[in-house]
C-alpha cells in the first residue's frame, strides 16, 4: 500500500484534477488510474515523508478571492511593480501610496521645468538679436503683447524670422515710447 522512500517519484497532474505520486508508472497508466493516484496519495501522505512535507497543505489548499474592492483596485494600481508589491495587498498599498505621492511632486514639477525650457530658449533666440531675457520681457510687458513663454519658445526654436519680426516690433515699440 505505501511506496518505499528509495524509489524515483514522478508528480503529475491527471485527468480529473488530482495530483498524484507514483513511483515507476508508464504515463498511460498515470491517466487512467485518477482513484487509485488519490488513494495512493493519501497512504503517502499519511506516513509524513520528508520528500512530501509540505505538499498535502498546498495541495488542500483553496485559491483565495479578493478581501474587497479596495484591495483589488491597489493591487490593479500596482500593476507592473517589482517583487511582492504587485501581489501583495499589505506590500503593494505602500508602493501604491508613495507613487501618488511622487505623482503629485511630479505634476507639479513637470510645469517647473518646462518653464524653464521655455525660458531657456527664449533666451537663446533673444541673444541672437543683441537683447537679454529681462529686457525682452519688460518690453513685452510694455508693449501689451499677449503672446505666453510657450508660444514664444516655439516660435523662437522652429521659426526664427518670425521670432525676429516679433522683436523688432517689441524694438520699434520701446523707441517710440522713450
Amino acid at each position: 500500500n505505501c511506496l518505499p522512500l528509495g524509489l524515483p517519484i514522478l508528480i503529475l497532474a491527471t485527468s480529473m484534477g488530482f495530483f498524484s505520486i507514483f513511483s515507476g508508472r508508464s504515463p498511460a497508466m498515470l491517466r487512467n488510474s485518477g482513484a487509485i493516484g488519490s488513494r495512493l496519495l493519501l497512504n503517502f501522505r499519511s506516513e509524513k515523508n520528508p520528500l512530501v512535507t509540505g505538499l498535502s497543505d498546498r495541495l488542500q489548499q483553496q485559491q483565495r478571492g479578493m478581501a474587497s474592492k479596495k484591495h483589488k483596485a491597489v493591487l490593479r494600481m500596482s500593476k507592473g511593480y517589482r517583487g511582492r508589491a504587485n501581489s501583495c495587498y499589505r506590500i503593494a498599498i505602500n508602493r501604491v501610496e508613495k507613487a501618488m505621492q511622487y505623482a503629485y511632486r511630479d505634476r507639479k514639477q513637470k510645469k517647473r521645468d518646462f518653464k524653464k525650457l521655455w525660458i531657456q530658449r527664449i533666451s537663446a533666440g533673444v541673444r541672437q538679436h543683441d537683447l537679454s531675457y529681462s529686457s525682452f520681457t519688460d518690453k513685452l510687458r510694455k508693449s501689451n503683447v499677449e503672446l505666453n513663454r510657450k508660444v514664444l519658445a516655439e516660435i523662437a526654436s522652429h521659426e526664427p524670422f518670425s521670432f525676429k519680426a516679433v522683436v523688432d516690433v517689441l524694438k520699434m515699440n520701446a523707441a517710440r515710447s522713450s
